[in-house]
């Protein structure tokens, strides 16, 4: 049988029922946040025991809080990297680089456990229903457990950090960089780095230039050009990914007060900034191909991105609402063409290998 409990922040039990340690046989799930991320931010409750959340498998489980389609952000540029150096016969260390990718692997996965709680405790998935893994707002797991279980996986991360440090220090450099970001990102007193006008660099860096980089150093190859075009292609594209589901939640957003670029630039500058990233990462996309990929390459993964491209420009030229089912299939046919990018560039990885 469930109940309704309505806490205000300055109440003594609310922090114990947003991490959901009040209890050991029942969960709080929250169905109202109001004066969301201020002093006078009140949230209702819903009570009920464990027993009676329908829970599906533990695979499910497991891989629905990871966010396992998330992982193509990381394990693709690991791969791009390193097939670019299998191909040049760069690769000198092959034990340092299996430690470096199960490191980054489960840096990685600390990182978006860490951001689900972070954004449960100050109210994004609270507010934004699409927002997040939902296994704390649905009751298949605590924030507190979700915090330790990022912790661990943090841990497990530092560990394969050491001797791939020990054995090359400029990794340790690209490492220092990437910490000192999370750790602005993470610890932001008002909100989450997402939630900040320009916020979004710091995804860029991170995602972009220092994983390629340093996972290039890993393998024991000092980094080059191509290395650096790569990963702010590939930044480029990580963000175009963002800024299109930060404008799929542009309503909840702005009514919430969540700031950043989108809900800064509103509706109609948003479509054209949306427009004019995709466009962008097109040029930057192509120039890199035809420098390292040659003309064949470079020519069709071209076209077949610029024909791809017409339809979603014109979706988002005819959008007219910031609300409703053609926003969501906006996001869709812009997700459809991330996938398409990425699925012709590790063809064409794929294609230099077995060459």
């Amino acid at each position: 049988m469930s109940e309704f409990v309505t806490l205000s922040k300055g109440s003594p039990q609310f922090e114990s029922y947003l991490l959901g340690t009040f209890a050991k046989d029942k969960r709080a799930l929250p169905v109202q946040t109001l004066n969301v991320n201020s002093a006078s931010e009140t949230v209702t409750f819903k009570i009920v025991p464990v027993s009676s959340i329908a829970m599906p498998s533990w695979m499910v489980r497991v891989m629905q809080t990871v966010k396992i389609r998330s992982f193509l952000f990381v394990l693709v540029p690991l791969f791009l990297v390193l097939t670019k150096n299998i191909a040049d016969q760069t690769l000198h260390d092959v034990i340092s680089t299996v430690i470096a990718t199960v490191g980054v692997i489960c840096a990685f996965v600390a990182v978006n456990l860490r951001n689900d709680y972070m954004d449960h405790i100050k109210g994004v998935d609270r507010i934004l229903e699409r927002s997040g893994s939902r296994a704390i707002q649905n009751g298949w797991t605590t924030a507190a457990h979700i915090k330790n279980i990022s912790s661990v996986f943090l841990f497990i991360a530092l560990l394969c950090a050491v001797p791939v440090v020990l054995a090359y220090t400029q990794v340790g450099y690209v490492i220092s960089a990437s910490v000192a970001i999370g750790l602005w990102a993470q610890f932001q007193k008002k909100n989450s780095f997402k939630y900040q006008i320009g916020g979004e660099i710091a995804l860029f860096m991170m995602f972009g230039p220092l994983l390629t980089i340093g996972y290039q150093l890993a393998m024991g190859t000092p980094f080059d050009r191509e290395t650096i075009w790569l990963g702010c292609v590939w930044g480029w594209l990580v963000l175009f990914v963002l800024h299109l589901r930060n404008f799929t939640n542009i309503m909840p957003s702005s009514q919430a007060g969540f700031r950043n670029t989108v809900t800064w630039l509103g509706f109609d500058r948003s479509r054209r900034l949306i427009a004019g990233w995709w466009i962008t990462f097109l040029i930057i996309n192509s120039a890199y191909h035809f420098r390292y990929a040659g003309l064949y390459w470079g020519f069709y993964l071209s076209v077949v991105l610029m024909f791809a491209s017409f339809s979603f420009i014109g979706k988002l030229k005819n959008l007219s609402s910031p609300v409703g089912g053609e926003l969501r299939q906006v996001f869709k046919y812009g997700f459809t063409l991330f996938l398409v990018a990425i699925g012709m560039w590790v063809l064409e990885c794929l294609w230099y290998l077995l060459a």
